[in-house]
């Protein structure tokens, strides 16, 4: 688990919920993606990001819900925002009729995640019954810089597998899987397995539900929403009525991916401000100049989903013409289809999807389970020849599937899609995949559906376009004069173009469009090309006020399969902040190491003054230009390397007056400051009378170690003289004084 995961691991361990049952259960757990440029947060019980929601407890996290680009948390004109997160929730549905009992009434639910309103519904001990989640870091280097010998060139980098038991007997595992390849690092992908085990509780030493299943169907859904922060920078909130909801975004369908994904179109009716641009003036020069806060557009991204496979083993057969093959029992279904030929395929089933709605946020229980998951209602509608569905046909073979409810794309809450109705025995498996993926904007101009209410197709809006703000125009073509942030990595920008990038990784192949998911196989493939891999290094502070990244040479002998080339230099970059913009602030060639054998930068850069934090990372670049990801990004702050000869210690500033401390401001107001410390020692702080007042242990390499001016009792030291004295293990000791003034 990585150190982000690990750190929000111990954050939710306060709000895990315990079911009731009377045997031991799994904790609701969750582990995060954040491997690539896309981080997610993945739970136990089938949620997705978190527990649903569009109220104005949404409005901050601490936890990634479809986080792009990552590590954007920020603070702008002295407001703290959570950063660029893209989504409401996220889960999946199932529901069925034992056989010889149809009918709503007594139709059995499992709502696992995206389930609630304003406020999230629990799905724990109730429609989901944790079994396990694990997280597998499939790296290429080991921590310490060495090769990974248990590496697997034909696996994601980042594999997380969770499993949960639904009331149904029905037992669900999910493999998530992320890269930080450039070219596949806007994308992570689910493959779901779920197994009809008789389990309804999550214990499995119990069986309790064994009878044939019929008009079975499953359900994914995503509330996409771009993005918190550009909601927040405009509303003051992820403004939900008048925002999500019938108004800044429009929901698309592209079916040549099977893709469905937002856009933020407008705020507050203007449609001059697409994307939310940065309302400071000011600040959207800056950031627009500068790449700051991932530049001038608040909310650029096109978040979405594409199904890469669904099952279609166990469709439920449907036969108008000999009722007594029909295995549905919904009441309807025959006189639905009993005239429209092409809804029924060669095989007597159904054909897919059976659902493809766009609706509100508004996911309540009482709503989703009456409309969005039975068979006596295809809440969609279909496509049909000569009808207001099909004027500009995607591909015939859509005729009698799911149409993609165009007039709803305003509403924009909520995507879902369903499928089946299925036939399930005790025993009997299916299985799906799908895609998230995000991209900055659409594909420009693209003909697809969605977008409006009055038509079904539209044209999807370039970001490259004229903005005004309070009157002034500031650029008559954003990207063509201030191009695409870094974080956008690759070549690979638009959610068209990651959505490509989704079944390329899946298939092991370039896909055919239009794609059809149903064609392609069960399981992910994964074999894709692979750039070489950014070095593990160690960073430190020396004598000089240097700061040092050090590495090994062992990742020189990295080989796989489909490597994009061999490695030609390292580059290495600072920031002021963890998603960028970087500044490249030196290369290293193959082989170019110090006389100890190892690669080593230094940072001398007198402007990065002692006491301020910056952001570091070291990327590897082949011989071909491709570059690997930023999986190494370290925070660090500057300081001065310890002595290795023990002498006079000095407190800065001295005497300390108010507003006075580190160099630095910020954060570092307030300080004072010992140097000239060894690696290890203990600084003793006593007041003029021989009072006690703190002791800090100091075990770092470095030359200075920073004091609040707070008490072991946690008061504020008042103004006065102090002492103080430094011993180490070996029983040197200095002594010392400094003033207050206040």
């Amino acid at each position: 688990m990585s150190v982000v995961s690990k750190l929000y691991k111990i954050i939710a361990v306060s709000v895990l919920v315990y079911s009731s049952l009377a045997f031991p259960q799994t904790f609701r757990d969750f582990r995060i993606h954040d491997r690539g440029m896309l981080h997610e947060t993945v739970f136990n019980t089938g949620e997705i990001g978190r527990a649903w929601q569009t109220g104005q407890q949404g409005n901050a996290t601490s936890v990634p819900v479809f986080e792009w680009p990552s590590r954007s948390a920020t603070v702008v004109e002295g407001l703290q925002y959570s950063g660029q997160h893209n989504m409401l929730g996220a889960g999946m549905y199932i529901a069925a009729n034992v056989a010889g009992n149809p009918g709503k009434s007594n139709r059995l639910y499992a709502l696992c995640g995206g389930v609630g309103a304003s406020d999230p519904e629990v799905a724990n001990g109730l429609w989901s019954f944790p079994i396990s989640i694990e997280e597998v870091e499939n790296f290429p280097l080991l921590p310490d810089g060495s090769l990974n010998p248990d590496y697997n060139p034909d696996e994601a980098e980042e594999i997380i597998t969770a499993k949960w038991a639904t009331p149904l007997g029905i037992t669900i595992t999910r493999v998530s899987r992320a890269w930080s390849y450039p070219d596949y690092d806007d994308l992570i992908i689910y493959e779901y397995t779920l197994e009809y085990t008789g389990d309804t509780d999550g214990d499995p030493s119990t069986i309790e539900q064994t009878a044939q299943y019929r008009d079975f169907m499953a359900l994914f859904i995503y509330g996409h929403a771009p993005s918190m922060y550009g909601y927040q920078r405009h509303y003051q909130e992820w403004k939900y009525d008048g925002g999500i909801y019938r108004g800044d975004q429009n929901g698309f369908w592209d079916a040549d991916y099977w893709l469905t994904f937002n856009m933020d179109r407008r705020t507050s009716g203007d449609g001059g401000l697409m994307g939310k641009p940065e309302p400071n003036k000011e600040l959207f020069r800056l950031f627009s100049e500068t790449g700051i806060n991932g530049g001038g557009l608040c909310s650029p991204q096109a978040p979405g989903y594409a199904m890469l496979h669904y099952d279609v083993n166990h469709l439920a057969i449907v036969d108008p013409d000999d009722p007594s093959r029909n295995e549905s029992e919904a009441a309807d279904i025959l006189r639905t289809f009993n005239d429209e030929f092409y809804e029924i395929d060669e095989n007597s089933h159904i054909l897919q999807p059976w659902s493809n709605k766009v609706s509100t946020g508004n996911t309540r229980s009482s709503k989703m389970t009456v409309e969005s998951i039975n068979p006596d209602k295809r809440w969609s509608g279909r496509y049909a020849p000569n009808s207001t569905t099909w004027p500009e046909p995607p591909s015939a073979r859509w005729l009698g599937r799911a149409s993609y409810n165009y007039r709803q794309s305003v509403d924009a809450g909520q995507k879902h899609i369903v499928f089946g109705p299925y036939t399930l025995e005790h025993g009997d498996k299916l299985e799906y995949a799908l895609a998230e993926v995000v991209g900055y904007g659409g594909q420009a101009n693209k003909r697809v559906e969605g977008g409006q209410t009055l038509t079904q197709w539209s044209n999807i809006p370039s970001l490259d376009r004229r903005i005004v703000l309070d009157g002034e125009v500031m650029t008559e073509n954003y990207l063509t004069d201030y191009g695409y942030p870094d974080y956008v990595n690759s070549d690979v920008v638009n959610v068209q173009q990651v959505a490509h990038k989704a079944f390329q990784a899946y298939l092991g192949e370039e896909p055919t469009l239009p794609v059809w998911p149903e064609d392609n196989p069960r399981d992910g493939s994964y074999k894709i090309p692979v750039p070489f891999p950014a070095p593990e290094y160690q960073i430190d502070n020396t004598e000089k006020a240097e700061v040092r990244l050090i590495w090994p040479r062992d990742l020189e002998e990295f080989t796989h399969p489909r490597l994009m080339g061999e490695l030609s230099e390292f580059r290495i970059y600072r920031s002021l902040a963890g998603m960028g913009p970087w500044t490249q602030i030196g290369t290293l060639s193959k082989g170019e190491v110090n006389g100890d054998n190892v690669y080593e930068f230094l940072d001398d850069d007198p402007d990065f003054k002692v006491g301020e934090r910056r952001y570091y990372s070291v990327t590897s670049v082949d011989v071909n230009g491709n570059q690997s990801g930023r999986t190494n990004i370290i925070e660090f702050q500057k300081n001065i390397g310890s002595v290795e000869t023990f002498g006079a210690i000095h407190a800065v500033p001295n005497p300390f007056r108010v507003n006075s401390g580190f160099e630095g401001g910020g954060e570092t107001t307030g300080q004072i400051g010992f140097y000239g410390l060894p690696s290890r020692c203990t600084i003793r702080i006593f007041s003029y009378a021989g009072q006690l007042v703190e002791t800090i242990e100091h075990d770092q390499p470095i030359y200075s170690v920073a004091w609040f001016q707070v008490t072991r009792n946690r008061q504020e030291i008042a103004s006065g003289i102090y002492f103080y004295v430094v011993t180490t293990p070996e029983g040197e000791q200095t002594t010392g004084k400094f003033v207050v003034i206040k």
